[in-house]
């Protein structure tokens, strides 16, 4: 039964656009105690302060800019922007960008979300660049995770930087049907991650897809 919230947790998260912080923090602590005896060496990572994402209104529109990691990213026309903070741990936070039509009602039921989330850890980084690494090496796509929640990642170049794509391909047959969606990862310099993501209902999924497309098509990362 607790297996089965943790799912619906991720599935949530990735709704509110915290998808990082549930999947590289929560998540973890969560699996950990389902096993008593396993003594967990992860060191959790820490998302970027408030502060460092900077809202900044140009004559062309709206604009994201992360000085830590380098990006700009412009905000589609009429979408909202709203600083999200995790929980249960010292003021860490990401931003989403939500669609002028989107509704949530536990899960989104309409309309496009966009995450864009700044965060540090060795590991993490470590296991990026392994991932991307491998699918270099090998020419093909992998596919990792337990049987609830399997991702497939690729590679892909986003402002002359190499990216990891990730994408579900399973996660727990009743709630694939409510959420979909894509995340990117970039690994920065000195330990530092910029994530990117993408959450719809399905039937949004030609005109989110169009809008994100464009969107980190159009980003910079110095």
């Amino acid at each position: 039964m607790r297996k089965k919230i943790i799912i619906l947790l991720i599935i949530l998260a990735a709704v509110a656009g915290g998808f990082l912080y549930f999947w590289y923090v929560w998540l973890p602590a969560q699996i950990a105690k389902e096993n008593t005896s396993q003594v967990s060496t992860t060191t959790p990572p820490t998302l970027f302060g408030k502060e460092d994402y900077k809202i900044e209104d140009r004559t062309d529109g709206r604009y994201i800019v992360v000085p830590k990691v380098g990006l700009t990213a412009k905000v589609p026309e009429g979408w909202k922007i709203e600083h999200k903070k995790a929980a249960d741990v010292k003021p860490q936070y990401w931003i989403t960008l939500s669609s002028p039509d989107a509704e949530v009602f536990d899960v989104i039921t309409k309309g496009c979300s966009i995450s864009i989330t700044g965060w540090e850890s060795k590991e993490y980084s470590q296991n990026i660049k392994k991932k991307i690494e491998t699918i270099e090496n090998t020419g093909s796509k992998l596919i990792e995770g337990p049987d609830e929640y399997k991702y497939e990642y690729g590679i892909i170049s986003l402002a002359n930087h190499t990216a990891l794509k990730g994408t579900p391909v399973k996660m727990d047959n009743k709630f694939n049907k409510f959420v979909k969606g894509e995340s990117v990862d970039i690994v920065i310099k000195d330990n530092k991650i910029l994530s990117l993501g993408t959450s719809y209902p399905p039937a949004f999924e030609n005109k989110c897809l169009l809008i994100w497309n464009t969107f980190i098509k159009n980003l910079a990362i110095k």
